[in-house]
């Protein structure tokens, strides 16, 4: 349904007219060549001028196929190549006196006429008004020439009956392309004002919970400025009030629909360094210039965290090292600590499970957990380049 709502806002603006215009004459074109070829081969045997008539057919469905193909490949009527158009039209209607047939009273074929109504319904959907009328006097014009070669009489009533299609063909044109194109016009700009409203209007509501959220962070910052540095429960307190800071800032940037993470993984190792202060950490990241989808670089930033926050609340560590690499085809993680430890078969909590483990795992990394009691902890996070990303 939201596809096929697209399709019809794109026809009722701007772009939609031109393509339906850019479509619509390819049409009446193609119709256009196969009446013009069905009319020379019906008259071509009287023909005064056979290869003339053939040259100026051939030449006429020439300029009318580099109209279609440049048209729909545009999307819209090129205007040079309706101008090349109009000339050759003009100039077929000029020469088609010189290969009609010559014996008096014999009719004289109209396709010139016929097929060249369409030149001036162009014209009106692409020319300004004085371009439009002045090729609109230049079919005329051309066509009443053949009044000066005597032509039999039911010929010469047929050329003034076919002066009031060019007439109507251009003029209506020019009217009825020249409203719709109008009428898009305010379907666009509608568009643009809903949009405007739309946009502001998101951005009222969500203008409260960035407040909010700018004023936590802000009192959060506050909170662990304050206390006594000797106080022994000052450091855990100033660590996890550094991750509730950037918990909250992650929530912010979901909200505001942007990225939580950047794709530059060792960076975003080293902003746990501050958010862990009460742990013994060793960061030993390689020099990584490579970026990962940011998505990626996330969830592998979470696991880490989640990684340490099981480090602080079990372990009873003395060292943390975190270690990371990344190269042109694969990339490492790991954290090691030197605690307690616990045994393999014990039941996985939701951090190990879910957040480390299953998080990774979808997304096509892989997770491996060593660990005995009395010998520490290894985490180690790995996998390549191809990622499984949403």
């Amino acid at each position: 349904m939201a596809n096929r709502g697209s399709r019809q806002r794109s026809l009722l603006s701007a772009d939609g007219v031109e393509r339906a215009t850019a479509i619509g004459v390819a049409i009446l074109k193609g119709m256009n060549a196969a009446q013009a070829v069905a009319m020379v081969v019906i008259a071509l045997s009287a023909s005064r001028r056979p290869w003339l008539e053939i040259l100026a057919v051939t030449t006429y469905g020439l300029a009318g196929l580099a109209l279609v193909v440049g048209s729909l490949r545009a999307g819209r009527l090129r205007r040079g190549l309706v101008l090349v158009d109009v000339a050759t039209g003009i100039s077929v209607v000029l020469l088609a006196p010189l290969f009609q047939p010559s014996p008096s009273g014999q009719l004289w074929t109209e396709w010139p006429m016929a097929v060249t109504f369409l030149v001036g319904a162009e014209a009106g959907a692409v020319l300004s008004t004085t371009g439009t009328v002045l090729t609109m006097a230049g079919l005329m014009t051309a066509a009443s020439s053949w009044l000066l070669y005597d032509p039999p009489g039911s010929t010469r009533k047929d050329i003034l009956t076919d002066l009031v299609p060019y007439f109507g063909f251009t003029l209506g044109s020019l009217l009825f392309v020249g409203y719709l194109r109008r009428l898009a016009a305010l379907a666009d700009s509608r568009a643009r004002t809903i949009r405007m409203l739309e946009e502001e209007r998101t951005r009222r509501v969500l203008h409260t919970p960035y407040r909010l959220l700018n004023n936590l962070a802000d009192m959060l910052r506050a909170e662990a400025a304050r206390g006594a540095e000797d106080d022994p429960g000052h450091r855990e307190r100033r660590a996890r009030l550094a991750e509730a800071v950037a918990s909250v800032d992650e929530i912010e940037a979901i909200v505001r629909g942007t990225e939580p993470a950047s794709g530059n993984l060792a960076a975003e190792l080293l902003r746990l360094r501050e958010q862990f202060t009460d742990l013994p950490l060793v960061m030993n990241i390689d020099d990584i210039n490579a970026d990962l989808p940011p998505q990626a670089a996330y969830r592998i930033r979470e696991a880490v965290r989640s990684a340490l926050q099981n480090v602080r609340l079990y372990a009873h560590a003395t060292e943390v090292v975190i270690y990371a690499s990344l190269d042109a085809t694969s990339w490492v993680v790991s954290v090691h600590d030197d605690g307690v430890g616990f045994e393999p078969s014990a039941r996985r909590g939701v951090g190990l499970g879910e957040v480390i483990v299953n998080a990774l795992e979808e997304i096509g990394a892989r997770v491996e957990v060593n660990s005995s009691v009395g010998a520490g902890t290894l985490v180690e996070l790995s996998g390549d380049h191809r990622w499984a990303l949403n």
